[in-house]
């Protein structure tokens, strides 16, 4: 009987880890995206002729939510994985946002995202 009751748990365990992992438990916030904006920055604009950027020069501001990082949001806003690499995302996230790497961002406060 004890046997029966720990392979049931067992089952029971793996099933909610595989659950969990297929279709996930949480539910993602709501946060409205706004239109994206060109980017004015003369500097920006000259560098992206010798650099790969975002496309048309575009970029989103989004207020960060807690548990956001600069990939989940650019993937957010893309609405699919990212088509350039992270190191790409992560130099084009510092250009928007004069410096700040995706290591410093905040809840609460609002930063620009390329758009790809």
């Amino acid at each position: 009987m004890i046997r029966l009751f720990v392979a049931a748990l067992i089952l029971v365990t793996i099933y909610s880890i595989y659950y969990d992992i297929s279709s996930g438990t949480i539910p993602e916030p709501a946060s409205p995206v706004a239109a994206p904006v060109p980017i004015t920055n003369p500097d920006t604009e000259s560098e992206s002729s010798t650099q790969s950027s975002p496309s048309n020069n575009l970029y989103i501001e989004v207020e960060i939510k807690a548990g956001d990082t600069v990939l989940t949001v650019a993937e957010k806003i893309a609405n699919k994985p990212i088509p350039v690499s992270i190191t790409q995302l992560v130099e084009d996230f510092q250009n928007l946002n004069d410096g700040i790497t995706p290591e410093k961002i905040q809840i609460g406060k609002i930063y620009k995202f390329p758009v790809y």
